[in-house]
This record gives C-alpha cells, sequence and structure tokens, in this order.
C-alpha cells in the first residue's frame, strides 16, 4: 500500500488540491462511469466505481441555487460527451474535456433559455452568494484588527476585487473546473483499473494542445478590445479565461521538461516550480502565458529534445 501510494503521489496531491476549491463530484462521476465501462478485473475497480458512483449520485440529487444546478447540469452534459469519446476515440484527454465543455456550455445556455432565466440572472446569484461570504470575511477581519483600521480596509477591497472577479468569470472557472475533474477522473480510472481504455493522461511536462487553438482566441479578444461590442465583453473574457489557463499551463510545461533536461525532475522540480510560481505570481502567471504562447509557434521541448548536427 506505502509503494502505491508513493508511486501516484502525484495524482493523489492533485486530488487533494481539486477537493480543496471544487466538488469532488467533477472527477468522481467521470470516474465511476469510466470505471462502470470497463469490465471490472479486480475488486478495487469495483469498490472504487461504487463509492465514486454512490458520492456523485448523492451530490447531483442535492437541492441547490441556480449555479448549482447549472454546474450539476453542466457536468452530466460533459461526462455524457466525455466518456464516449474515451472509450471508441484516440484523441487526447485535453481535447476530448475541451469538447465536452464546449458542448456543455452551448447545452447550459439552451436550458437557461428554455426554463425563463439568464445570464444576468446567474451573474446576480454569484454576485450574491460571493458577497455574503466576503461581508463575513470582512466583518471577521475588521474585529481581529480593530486597532489597525488601514489594514482592515485594505483587506475589504482585497475581498471585494476577488468578489469581483468570481462573479464576473464564474463561467470560466467552472469551465475550468469541468475540464480539470474530467482529466483528473481519467487519470485516477487509469491508474485504478486493471485493463484501461482510451488514451491516458500524459506527464505535465509533455502538455499541448492542438495550435490551432490559438486562432479561437482572436474572436473574444477582438470583443474585448473594440468599444463597440462592449455588451459581449464578459463572455469573450471568459473565453479568454480558459485559453489563458491553458497557455499557462503548456509554459509550466515547458518549464518542467527544461528542468527535467537538467536532472532536476520529480517532486523537487514540481516543489521548485511552485515555489517561484507562489512568491512571483503577479510576474510568473504572464511569463508562463507568455511562453506557452511562444511554444506554439517555436515548440521549445521538440528543439532541445532533437538530436544536434554538425558538432
Amino acid at each position: 500500500m506505502g509503494q502505491w501510494l508513493l508511486r501516484h503521489r502525484g495524482v493523489l496531491l492533485a486530488t487533494l488540491l481539486f477537493v480543496m476549491v471544487a466538488p469532488a463530484a467533477l472527477f468522481a462521476l467521470p470516474l465511476a462511469l469510466l470505471l462502470a465501462a470497463t469490465p471490472p478485473r479486480a475488486t478495487r475497480e469495483i469498490v472504487v466505481a461504487a463509492i465514486a458512483g454512490s458520492f456523485s449520485i448523492a451530490w447531483l440529487i442535492t437541492a441547490g441555487e441556480l449555479p448549482d444546478q447549472l454546474m450539476r447540469a453542466g457536468i452530466v452534459v460533459a461526462v455524457a460527451v466525455f466518456v464516449p469519446g474515451a472509450l471508441y476515440t484516440r484523441t487526447t484527454v485535453t481535447h476530448r474535456a475541451l469538447l465536452a465543455v464546449a458542448m456543455a456550455t452551448f447545452a447550459v445556455g439552451n436550458m437557461l433559455y428554455a426554463v425563463g432565466s439568464s445570464w444576468g440572472e446567474l451573474h446576480w446569484w454569484v454576485g450574491h452568494r460571493a458577497g455574503y461570504t466576503a461581508r463575513m470575511l470582512s466583518s471577521a477581519m475588521w474585529m481581529a484588527q480593530s486597532n489597525n483600521g488601514s489594514g482592515s480596509y485594505q483587506f475589504a477591497e482585497l475581498v471585494n476585487d476577488a468578489v469581483r472577479f468570481m462573479t464576473d468569470y464564474h463561467a470560466g472557472i467552472v469551465a475550468l473546473e469541468l475540464t480539470a475533474g474530467m482529466v483528473l477522473g481519467t487519470a485516477i480510472y487509469h491508474r485504478v483499473a486493471a485493463m484501461p481504455r482510451g488514451t491516458a493522461v500524459g506527464r505535465l511536462r509533455d502538455f499541448r494542445f492542438n495550435d490551432q487553438l490559438g486562432w479561437v482566441a482572436i474572436v473574444p479578444l477582438g470583443v474585448v478590445l473594440l468599444p463597440k461590442l462592449a455588451a459581449a465583453r464578459l463572455a469573450a473574457s471568459n473565453v479568454l479565461l480558459v485559453l489563458g489557463a491553458l497557455y499557462a499551463i503548456r509554459g509550466v510545461a515547458v518549464i518542467a521538461f527544461g528542468l527535467s533536461l537538467l536532472r532536476i525532475g520529480g517532486s523537487l522540480g514540481v516543489a521548485m516550480v511552485i515555489l517561484a510560481a507562489f512568491l512571483l505570481l503577479p510576474v510568473a502567471l504572464p511569463g508562463a502565458i507568455l511562453l506557452g504562447v511562444v511554444d506554439s509557434g517555436l515548440d521549445f521541448r521538440k528543439r532541445w529534445s532533437s538530436p544536434r548536427t554538425g558538432e
């Protein structure tokens, strides 16, 4: 057991981090369905499928507000697209997840229209809930630092900025959570199933996606920059958030690949990247995005791994 945990410590760490920021059912549901579609060859497959399936069903039938119900509808649609692709195609996990999220976004948008709601109402609900949490945090901070009014005020401003970001970019954040959940569920599936089907999740340092995806950013970028299209700016900004996250991960993958060439890999390399990103976040995030964009054109990893000639 100890050796198994050590061998899969990366996935365990990713699972722990995921459940700290998103519902566990986002990876439990695709995991359960992937295991259910695979003939079981070991007891652990049946046990894990039963636990993941039961947890997912309990989460799906729980009552909730509009944002919660839309997230539940989104993961159901996304998994309905993602799992058959995993079983019957050889496309990468990233591309399957992005296609599934795109289909879920389209379906949820139509659901909102069908039930007489709107994105504006969803925006209000998210802001209302986030604002309530922010007021609670601000009040606690104010009471804890009653003798430091400036510090409490700065904290309140920081919390308000976070609330605005979470409200405006709720759709993009949920899309990233759905994508990450399906990728994580697939990674766990390939470690639990004795004979898994479909393409497995690759190493972080090998992460890449179709370079043509960069052209998708042109339309939302134009919407954001043109004043006459201000009404669609929020939707375009959410698309750019998702694309920016993908390019940031690609940039981190390039760094991880470079560290592996320097023989600084494994846990030490990951710890170095995380520590540097945490300490230099305002610089590290744009830098990772820029590196990912440049890599889509130059493909550093292919150049670094190709044997040199003429020496």
